[in-house]
This record gives C-alpha cells, structure tokens and sequence, in this order.
C-alpha cells in the first residue's frame, strides 16, 4: 500500500532578502529526514515513535504531500505521491495534533458537509456518509459548535474527517494527545477496526503503552533515520526496556554528530 524509499528531508535557512523578511532559530541547513525506508500494508497497524525532533511529523507531512521530500520517493499502490493528483490525494487521510483548520462556529455535521464537498462527495451520499462517521464516532447526538466540543469530541472530529471519503490509508500524528485514558483506549480501538476494514494506518505516538496495546509494527525514529523496528510482540514484555533502547540510539547518534570520523 504504502512505500516510502530512501526519502531525506533537508531544511535550507532562508538567504539573501529571503532572510530579512523570515524568523528561524537555524544558521546552518537542518536534516529533519536522512534515508528513511518503510512500508505499511492493508491491514495493518504501523507504530511511528521517537523522540521530539526526530522527524516523525515531517515524514507524515512528507507522504501526505504537505511536503516536498528533497530526495527518495513515497508511493501508494505503485503510484508516485503528488500533491498536484487529486485521485492520489483521495487515497489517504490524515489527522494531526492541535487540530486548527474546522471552523469553530460551524456544528461539527456542518464542518464535515464542507470537507465532503472538497472530496468531491455528491451532495446524498455525503449526507449519509456524514451520519455514519458520527455515529460511529459518538458525535450523532452531540452536534454542536466545534467551539464548544471537548478536546475529546475534536479528536473524534479530525479522524470523522479523514475517514469521510474513505480512504485506503489513514495517517495520524499523536491521535490520542490531551485525551484521557478511556478516550485514548477508544481511539486506538478505532485504529484496529480501521485495519480490520482493510485500511492501512500509520500512527506517530510518543506514548509506548498505546504503540504496543494497537500496532502490528513499531518502527523507532531517531535522528530522522529508523533506528529499529520490530513486531510489537517482541516489546509487549518490556515497553521501558524499549524506551531505553531508543534514548540510547539517540545518544549514540548525538555523539557520532559531535564527533564525526
């Protein structure tokens, strides 16, 4: 379904006009992504962790086309990524963290009327899809301006939405961040039944428990290269030990920057 191959992401400083007119904390190019390699299937769950900084949210933004990788490629059943193909575009939904772009004096049944006709969903069929999304996600009987919802109610929102037009793959950055406990269980029951369905879900997550409790695969970021991977039976046992491995492989990295051979 999803293959991304060797994709590196460099981040230039502005220059020359470029620069007066911008704020950036960076003097020298930023390598957010070195060489990054993976693939997610129909069916399956695959786990994104690693540190802040480590390129997690790029690369989501990166097959997502929000982004432009500088090299490598992304594909979705053998077909290249492009922002600029709406059929490409079709395939996938994304949900990030923070979520900014529903309109808040909008109900949340009238954010997603909106976001159905930018998918191109005749005017009957969005309607029921509409009413099935929200009744799946515990919304049917609490539309209300968004303004008002908890954060909770927006989670469920944003993914209402990326799944609307049912897409092949659905890509989520830290989908269960600020909710409590039962409504991050829900959410990652909604990801298994998403698989279940045949979809193919990448999740980026920062909290282990979830990553081992959800996903069929943990690939471990660091650095902006994968620095291990792994079912998430061989870390069931030892979440922590996990957590070690990948602050160890962020210090090594750390270290071999430092010190280049």
């Amino acid at each position: 379904m999803l293959t991304v191959s060797d994709v590196s992401m460099t981040y230039a400083p502005p220059r020359g006009i470029m620069k007066l007119l911008s704020r950036t904390a960076a003097t020298e190019p930023v390598v957010a992504l070195d060489g990054v390699t993976l693939t997610v299937a129909r069916g399956e769950v695959v786990g994104l962790i690693g540190p802040n900084g480590a390129g997690k949210t790029t690369l989501i933004k990166a097959i997502t086309t929000l982004l432009v990788p500088t090299s490598g490629s992304i594909s979705l059943d053998g077909v290249p990524v492009d922002a600029d193909d709406p059929e490409v575009r079709r395939k996938f939904g994304l949900v990030l963290p923070e979520e900014r772009s529903f309109y808040w004096r909008l109900t949340g049944r009238q954010n997603l009327r909106f976001f159905a006709a930018l998918a191109g969903l005749e005017p009957d069929q969005a309607e029921d899809r509409i009413e099935q999304v929200m009744q799946e996600r515990g919304l049917a009987d609490r539309d209300k301006a968004v303004f008002g919802y908890s954060s909770g109610m927006r989670a469920q929102l944003a993914i209402a939405r990326a799944i609307l037009h049912e897409p092949d793959l659905v890509v989520l950055d830290e989908p269960t961040r600020s909710l409590d406990p039962v409504a991050g269980a829900e959410v990652c029951g909604q990801l298994s039944r998403m698989a279940e369905e045949g979809r193919a879900v990448l999740m980026a997550s920062h909290r282990l428990d979830e990553v081992v409790s959800v996903c069929d695969r943990v690939l471990a970021l660091a650095g902006g290269r994968i620095r291990w991977q792994g079912t998430a039976a061989e870390i069931a046992g030892d979440p922590i030990g996990l957590g070690a491995t990948v602050r160890d492989l962020v210090a090594d990295h750390n270290d071999s920057a430092e010190n280049p051979t």
